[in-house]
Parts: C-alpha cells; structure tokens; sequence
C-alpha cells in the first residue's frame, strides 16, 4: 500500500521518503485554457475532475465548495486579466492620502467581511489529501501598491514611512485576526499548511533592497506566521520572481515552504536552491511556467521534472508543480506531461 496524499505531502514537509514524488497543480488553479484543453481531449467537466486526474496531493480551502465548470467551448477561454499597478490605470483607494489619518479613514477592511470555509466539510470531502487554509490575498509590499499606485506607494515607503505603516498595520491586523477567526472555525483542526503570499520581486531582483524588505514587510509577515505556526500548522508562503536573497529571512520568520518557484529568475536555479536551502525549506514549483511550459516539448518538460527530483533526493522538501498559474499559452499537454513525469 502507498501513501495517502496527505501522508505524503506531511513528509515532504518532515523532510521525509515517499512512495512516489509529491506533485500539484499550483494552488490548485485550473485556468481557463488549460481546463478547456482537459475538456476537450480528456472529456473532464469540473475543475476538482482535473485536479483528481493529475493525481494532486493538494485541495486548497479557496476554491471549496465552487463547482467551477471547465470551459466547453473555445471561445469561452479567457486571456490574461485582472488588476495591474500602473499608476496611470484606475483609482487607488489611498492616492490621495496625505497623513496618517487619512489612511485611517479610508482603509478599514474587516476580517468578518470575508466568508470563512467549512474546514470540516473539506476534511470530510477529501480524507486523503492534504488541505490547505488559505487567507484573503492581503500582501503588504504589493497591497500597498494596489491602494497608493505603485510609484507612489514606493516613495512613500522611503520617504514618509509613517503613511506605509499606517496601512501595514490595518493589514496585519486584518490578516492575523482573519487566522485567529479560522482557527476558531477549525482551520488548524482539519488542515495541515496554512497559505499567504506577497509579491515584491521582478525576474531579475527584489523590487527593495533586502534591508527596506527586513523593515517594512517582514515584521508584519513574521506575526501572521506565528499564529499559524502556533496553531500547528504548515507554512506556505506564495511571491514570485527573485527572491532567494531573503529565504534566510523566510526561514527565520517561520516559512515551511516557499511556493511559486521560477527557476528562470535569477538567483533561483533548482541545484542552488538544493544546495543552499535543502533540508531547510521545501521547494513548492521549480517546473518553469515563462520558458519551460511555454517552450518546451512534453518530453523536455518531464526532462526538467527528473532533473528536479534529483536535485533534492538527498536533502527532500521538493514538491513538483508549476511556477505559475493562469497563462494561456501553456499547452494543455505540458501540464499533463509534468503530472506523468511526478509520478514515473
């Protein structure tokens, strides 16, 4: 008898052996071209058909209790979409905050606004896997950017930090009283990881050095992070792009695992990674969404499957998935040819 997906993924993250690699499809998104492709070649109809076809350890508490029907038509694909943080697009709730006050006044989000998941009905549903709770996206370095517009929100960082930590504040506070409502409602109960995220890093580098990161976002993180911890949770924490520089940092915060792996931006090539993290934090990606899946061939994709599970037999903490989500060019095959190769 093999592993359950839940046994297997809580080894992963004990740095333990399986049975066979761990695999999932990133957070458990099945997006809209990928899924019709599942449609039309696998006959799948809902996203969870998908998910159970690839033969993923992971169900995510945000996509609970959504049918989410696969497209079945070609026109019903959707492109890329969604906000953006150019300040020359759309309102910003704190463009115009001026003092701290104002960002009082206008930014007051409230935890109870937010439906909680049935986390018992989820362990019930799936018994077998691994269940992730997962909080409302409530970043601080890109957060920021999204209510002052990202020009603005980078200077006031550096130049009136008092109207930034203003705004961190309300957000941490938000975030952490969401997780302590969750563990109420039996999201440490029924759960295994725990799931949050920020993005503050181009393919190249961080988009603030290491030490404005240390001192404007990374007290906040660390507070969320032990309330998880405490409750006995697995941590995961989702940014993309460069951000190796500050894994020592996410180690030292209380980051399990660092999810949405690119091993094209610099700094994060899967060997280094094994070489320098291995054995301390869990590697959640490293199958490349902008170049392999794009690119490459069913056969190369799985190539660079093999090449990834070598690279961390010795040290464990790998799970296979791709690097990102909702891109339209990834051909439907490549995705499948990831999932085979997780699991020959």
């Amino acid at each position: 008898m093999g592993m359950t997906a839940r046994e297997r993924a809580l080894s992963v993250f004990n740095y333990g052996q399986t049975d066979v690699p761990c695999f999932d499809l990133m957070e458990g998104t099945v997006w809209s071209s990928v899924g019709y492709y599942f449609y039309e070649e696998h006959g799948l109809r809902r996203a969870e058909d998908v998910l159970g076809f690839l033969g993923c350890d992971f169900r995510w508490s945000h996509l609970f209790g959504q049918e989410l029907p696969l497209p079945q038509a070609r026109e019903e694909v959707r492109g890329l979409s969604g906000a953006n943080y150019s300040d020359s697009q759309g309102p910003y709730l704190l463009a115009g905050a001026e003092t701290v006050a104002d960002v009082d006044r206008l930014f007051n989000p409230d935890p109870l606004d937010r439906p909680m998941p049935d986390f018992k009905l989820m362990r019930e549903t799936q018994p077998d896997k691994a269940l992730v709770f997962c909080v409302p996206w409530t970043p601080f370095f890109s957060g920021a950017c999204s209510v002052f517009g990202m020009e603005r929100a980078m200077i006031v960082m550096l130049t009136e930090p008092e109207l930034y930590r203003a705004f961190a504040i309300k957000q941490k506070e938000y975030l952490c009283e969401y997780i302590r409502l969750a563990v109420k409602a039996g999201a440490a109960e029924y759960c295994d990881f725990f799931w949050t995220g920020d993005d503050f890093a181009s393919e190249k580098t961080l988009l603030l050095s290491p030490a404005d990161w240390r001192g404007l976002v990374k007290p906040y993180l660390r507070e969320a992070f032990g309330l998880a911890k405490a409750a006995g949770m697995h941590t995961l924490f989702h940014s993309c792009g460069a951000v190796s520089e500050v894994y020592p940092d996410f180690i030292e915060i209380g980051i399990d695992s660092h999810i949405g792996v690119q091993t094209s931006a610099a700094g994060m090539e899967i060997g280094r990674l094994a070489r320098d993290f291995g054995g301390r934090l869990v590697i959640f990606g490293g199958v490349d969404a902008q170049t392999t899946l794009v690119s490459c061939t069913p056969e190369q994709v799985a190539a660079e499957v093999r090449r990834n599970i070598a690279a961390f037999e010795k040290c464990g903490g790998y799970v296979i998935s791709n690097s990102h989500h909702g891109l339209p060019d990834i051909p439907g095959e490549n995705i499948l040819a990831m999932a085979r190769a997780a699991r020959t």
